[in-house]
């Protein structure tokens, strides 16, 4: 089959040029959206008389076959196939004839990719939402059997204060739920179509879009030709959502990594989700969190690109405008598999409960004690002073403070009395956090009471 455009050139491109501008081998990923976007086209070229009806039945009759056929496996490509329209495109001719050659009426590439990828990232989206709900139901498993665990809490990667371990995990579901939230929103903003809209100046056929939304099953119409064929916000959009939400995961990795090394032992990763050393015959390394913080820069990379890729183009489209593929294929690839093995992660990870506590440092309860210093009318600013004096003096002394004795409290602040000594307990501690959102056994079974109700909707 000839080229689409070759009519005007007295050349063939060399075979250089071909290569350089092929994108099959990336956009034949597409197969399916293309499939469903032509078939639909073909509909309202026959509501606009360019297909009678026996030639729409064959050319959609032939369209279920090249499905069968991608489906199956049996889709053979030839060197003439730049890409996945001219490649289904020919193989309609071929089934057809000359009635095939028909479907291209009216009709751009330049749109046809547009509608594709918004066809591909309606269905993506909507399964990436899914795996994030399948991570969430994982974590909230996880928190609801640690609620009754304490850990230090960290700020500098300092012990900071006692939170109840369930809570720290609750903050992964949170998390996840914005980011579910954010796909979500993003889903209205695919749902528009752009087929119908030519190569810049809209279509000369009388082409009922409406039959082509009703087909394909968007929720509104480009209201721009111009816009539609040139807009790939919903692109940036994606790749900085499943970025971001990558990061999440990178940044929980990041502390279940430390949590899981020989000098804390709070966790330990399910010899599924681990690896070894080819020298070192002890070591068992949290190699999938590792890789989790690892592959956040591929999509970080990726959403650079595409914004890079736009910054400077014309309106409408430009060549410029086939890389945009690859950078949201790897970015999908790297998304699904990293939420399916977070997920396998979660759901196996023991804890070391012996050890949450083993290593915490009495100064831990230093705000506990400042607050109760100012239940006995000190101001927090002053308090703070004291509780400070009263640390540095444990660091100089080499001593806990629950060691200190009361003659000893009162030369620091005459305000200490026996109160001070129930302070450090950890139970006591993170009930004291009974504030909505904090870490409370009430505020961490809200939390979970709150995270059913948004896995149930």
């Amino acid at each position: 089959m000839p080229k689409l455009w070759g009519g005007r050139f007295a050349k063939n491109a060399s075979k250089l040029m071909e290569e350089f501008n092929d994108s099959l081998p990336f956009d034949k990923r597409l197969w399916k959206e293309e499939l469903l976007a032509s078939d639909a086209y073909s509909v309202a070229l026959g509501k606009a008389g360019i297909f009678s009806r026996t030639e729409l039945a064959r050319v959609r009759r032939a369209f279920k076959e090249i499905d069968k056929e991608f489906s199956q496996g049996k889709f053979r490509f030839k060197p003439a196939d730049e890409d996945i329209h001219t490649a289904i495109e020919r193989r309609l001719v071929e089934k057809v004839g000359e009635t095939g050659k028909r479907i291209h009426t009216g009709r751009s590439r330049n749109e046809q990719v547009a509608t594709d990828e918004r066809l591909y990232l309606k269905n993506v989206n909507q399964e990436i939402m899914l795996l994030i709900r399948e991570l969430q139901k994982s974590v909230v498993d996880l928190a609801a059997n640690t609620s009754d665990d304490i850990i230090p809490s960290y700020t500098h990667m300092q012990q900071a204060q006692l939170v109840r371990l369930g809570h720290y995990f609750m903050s992964l579901f949170f998390m996840l739920e914005t980011d579910h939230s954010r796909l979500d929103d993003l889903s209205k903003r695919v749902d528009i179509l752009p087929l119908g809209s030519g190569a810049v100046a809209g279509s000369t056929l009388r082409l009922d879009r409406d039959v082509l939304k009703r087909e394909l099953g968007f929720a509104e119409l480009s209201a721009n030709s111009i816009a539609a064929v040139s807009d790939r916000d919903f692109m940036n959009e994606f790749l900085f959502a499943a970025a971001q939400t990558l990061i999440h995961l990178s940044r929980f990795a990041e502390d279940l990594i430390v949590w899981s090394s020989t000098e804390f032992s709070f966790v330990e990763l399910d010899d599924m989700y681990s690896t070894g050393s080819s020298m070192m015959p002890q070591k068992k390394n949290p190699d999938s969190l590792e890789l989790v913080r690892g592959k956040v820069s591929r999509t970080i990379a990726n959403l650079t690109a595409l914004l890079t890729l736009q910054k400077g183009l014309p309106l409408t489209y430009s060549k410029d405008l086939q890389e945009d593929k690859e950078p949201l294929f790897d970015s999908v690839d790297t998304l699904f598999s990293t939420l399916r093995v977070f997920t396998g992660v979660i759901s196996t990870l023991k804890i070391n409960r012996k050890n949450l506590l083993r290593n915490t440092d009495d100064s831990i309860y230093a705000t506990d004690i400042a607050d109760y210093l100012v239940e006995q009318g000190v101001p927090f600013r002053d308090a703070h002073g004291i509780v400070g004096r009263l640390v540095l003096t444990g660091i100089k002394q080499g001593r806990r403070l629950r060691d200190f004795g009361t003659d000893e409290l009162k030369e620091i602040s005459p305000i200490f009395n026996e109160g001070y000594y129930t302070i450090f307990e950890p139970v006591r501690s993170v009930e004291r956090h009974d504030n909505y959102g904090g870490t409370s056994r009430k505020g961490l079974k809200k939390q979970i009471e709150l995270a059913g109700k948004i896995l149930s909707r």
